[in-house]
């Protein structure tokens, strides 16, 4: 027994039979809206008999750090109160003995939770983030805010979200009585609901709309009075019921448009003009100005590609002088104290970006982390003098205080991370999506030098088979250049060399890092659970390495950077930790790409598995939803059509004489659903063994459950059937 202030009582154990796991509920029984997690370690069975179920508890959905059900009563009043992972510890000892851990199922992994987002209050007491799950087992996740005392110690608190509806983005107000985030709430059985802004009570009470019914919220910023919200609201449709005539390409007629909201009386006005798209935003310090990232047009390439820096008085008007024309999609901020502006620009190539610092007085810009030899991925004024970066040197994860004057960087943590955003509080903390190589993304504290999870939403893996993580290094055979990597290996004891799978990584301009290798798309985890050695390659084109290395593949897509590749295949071949005849190799995306063009040009591996593979890299330039992200590493795709074709795989197909499995989502508008179907034509005119599985609605990524599942599934099976022993 455990006392618990949601129970008003104490808190026991019962076994929920049907799905094999524990709940913590009220003793003895009742209605108070308060259950605990259905904790899924250790298992329960009919040894030991389940207590019956109260009514609110039979639609519950299994959540990693627990939950409370229905309306709920909360330790807070308007919050739905949760039971932190080491409360739940104590309830459930001492208990049967751990069962042995077991091979990672596809389940397993499509249940995991995405975090992200975390954010400090004010203060630095309390952490808000944004849970993503398949919620009573729903095909798509629907995301959650949560919110964690920064020491650790406490109830987990979650704002209660209405069925079937998503909140994201949270933002405290810069006094920290409230907290504001988006969401789709408030729709109707016929109409989908617009995304608004909403707040909540710090303290507990009931969520409150902000902007206005039947506008579409993008983004969102507090003012630093806390009075009013800008937000980023697309234009309504012109005429909704002409959705079935003809559409004119290239003419866009919703723009998201800068509004400013009055909390105190509700009104709302537009302060840019029509036909500016507006991406990002932040206030300056005094409240009356902005800094905006614009764009001439609504589209994922102009986002991506096209947008520039500008500034505009807070009353409205023209829109005000550009800044910088060749943005990254990246931090904006201003200096605490107003004389400074953050943002990033793209490079001549647009593979990677910079992070500058921009002096609005002297025009005198400043590149942040200059000096260092990684990616910067985001960045944090820490006061008006210094900033807070995370980036990615090889692979793992590092904080950095980088002096604003002269952006040089001292490193202050190297951690494993994928990013996904931090915060930084007062005293200097820092709250970050972390993770370990045997445990999922949580939210991390990184105090003084020393980082520890704060929240612990995976109990559950305690049961799996994990696999070791190794972090690699070798010299690439072309030029000498240092490449980076990660293995997993079978967990337990290993006997002679292994079946392999060599996973590359999307992009290029992407990177695997040292962490939780576990989701659809990251299979390192999953494979190695199930016998399978997995090498995940960093080659040229790779973050991680600094500008020049990010840019090392142009005009090389299949060459170098796939020696990168198989030079590491080598050295772990050599070491006898891997069977050279029985290797795959499979990937996502450029990954995908880069797994066909292997199986081309070289007879090292028995099988590819192609997702989301590029296989004409002509077409695609001509196809895809961001046309200026290949004239980057090729060129003008029409004058260079004939460079095109060299490094394409459809050129090569002729070539390819092994099983391919090639999976692809049909809504895909970054790598278009023919990139796939050529391929496989292709092969099966020649007789090539072939399988090609179509997605239905998915897009360049997954987030069906059942298709991620499937995917995991087929994955596996495609490996267990092609390397057999030879």
């Amino acid at each position: 027994m455990l006392w618990n202030k949601a129970c008003g009582g104490s808190t026991g154990l019962a076994c929920d039979r049907a799905r094999g796991q524990w709940i913590a509920r009220c003793m003895p029984p009742r209605d108070t809206g308060w259950e605990a997690m259905r904790a899924p370690w250790p298992a329960c069975n009919d040894a030991r008999p389940a207590a019956g179920l109260p009514p609110y508890a039979r639609n519950a959905y299994s959540s990693a750090v627990g939950r409370a059900w229905g309306s709920g009563m909360a330790a807070v009043a308007g919050w739905r109160t949760l039971v932190a992972a080491s409360v739940l510890a104590v309830s459930m000892a001492p208990g049967p003995a751990a069962p042995a851990p077991r091979p990672i199922t596809p389940a397993d992994l499509v249940q995991l939770h995405q975090v992200e987002a975390p954010r400090f209050d004010p203060a630095g007491r309390r952490v808000a983030y944004v849970v993503r799950a398949h919620v009573d087992d729903a095909d798509e996740r629907s995301s959650r805010i949560r919110i964690v005392p920064a020491e650790g110690a406490g109830d987990v608190h979650e704002v209660p979200t209405p069925d079937g509806a998503g909140d994201h983005a949270p933002q405290w107000s810069p006094d920290g009585r409230w907290l504001a985030f988006l969401s789709d709430r408030g729709g109707t059985q016929d109409e989908e609901a617009a995304t608004r802004v909403w707040r909540i009570p710090a303290e507990g009470g009931q969520a409150q709309p902000v902007t206005e019914a039947g506008v579409s919220v993008s983004s969102f910023w507090w003012s630093p009075d806390g009075r009013r919200i800008a937000y980023a609201a697309e234009d309504p449709r012109p005429d909704p019921d002409k959705s079935g005539e003809v559409v004119e390409v290239d003419r866009h007629d919703r723009f998201a448009r800068l509004w400013v909201h009055d909390i105190d009386t509700g009104a709302a006005r537009v302060l840019t003009p029509p036909r500016v798209h507006v991406l990002d935003a932040a206030w300056s310090p005094d409240g009356n100005r902005f800094v905006l990232r614009v764009a001439d047009a609504p589209t994922i390439n102009d986002y991506w590609y096209r947008s520039r820096i500008v500034l505009h008085d807070a009353e409205g008007g023209d829109l005000g002088p550009t800044v910088f024309a060749r943005a990254a999609a990246r931090d904006l901020a201003w200096s605490p104290d107003g004389t400074r502006l953050l943002y990033s620009e793209l490079h001549a190539h647009a593979m990677s970006a910079d992070a500058i610092v921009h002096d609005l007085a002297t025009g005198t810009r400043t590149v942040v982390a200059h000096d260092w030899p990684g990616t910067t991925w985001n960045v944090r004024w820490r006061d008006a003098s210094s900033l807070v970066v995370q980036g990615l040197r090889g692979v793992r994860s590092e904080f950095l205080a980088v002096d604003a004057d002269t952006g040089r960087a001292r490193m202050l943590a190297r951690v494993q991370s994928a990013g996904n955003g931090f915060s930084v509080s007062p005293d200097g903390t820092i709250a970050y999506v972390g993770m370990a190589s045997d445990m999922p993304a949580d939210i991390w504290l990184l105090r003084d030098g020393d980082a520890s999870p704060l929240t612990r939403s995976h109990p559950q893996v305690a049961q799996w088979a994990r696999g070791e993580v190794r972090e690699l290094s070798w010299s690439s055979s072309r030029d000498g250049l240092p490449i980076h990597g990660v293995l997993v290996l079978p967990p337990g004891e290993r006997e002679g060399p292994l079946p392999a799978l060599v996973q590359i990584h999307g992009g290029p301009a992407w990177a695997w890092w040292s962490g939780w290798m576990g989701s659809w798309h990251d299979w390192g985890q999953f494979l190695a659970s199930h016998g399978y050695a997995v090498l995940l390659p960093n080659p040229r084109g790779s973050e991680g390495q600094g500008q020049a290395f990010a840019e090392a593949s142009r005009n090389d897509w299949g060459g170098a950077d796939l020696q990168d590749v198989l030079d590491g295949v080598d050295v772990l071949v050599a070491e006898g930790l891997l069977d050279p005849a029985r290797l795959a190799i499979g990937g996502w995306s450029y990954g995908g790409y880069l797994s066909a063009m292997a199986v081309a040009r070289t007879d090292r591996f028995r099988t590819a598995i192609v997702g989301a593979g590029v296989s004409d890299i002509g077409a695609m330039a001509l196809t895809t939803d961001t046309p200026d992200y290949l004239p980057g590493y090729f060129g003008d795709p029409v004058e260079r059509r004939a460079h095109y074709d060299r490094h394409s795989p459809i050129r090569h197909v002729g070539r390819i004489a092994v099983p391919m499995l090639i999976l692809h989502g049909d809504r895909d508008t970054r790598v278009p659903l023919d990139q796939g179907r050529m391929l496989h034509r292709a092969l099966a005119f020649q007789g090539t063994p072939v399988t090609m599985v179509r997605y239905p609605g998915a897009r360049h990524w997954l987030s069906d459950r059942r298709q991620e599942t499937d995917l995991l599934e087929r994955v596996l099976d495609w490996l267990d059937r092609h390397l057999q022993a030879p």
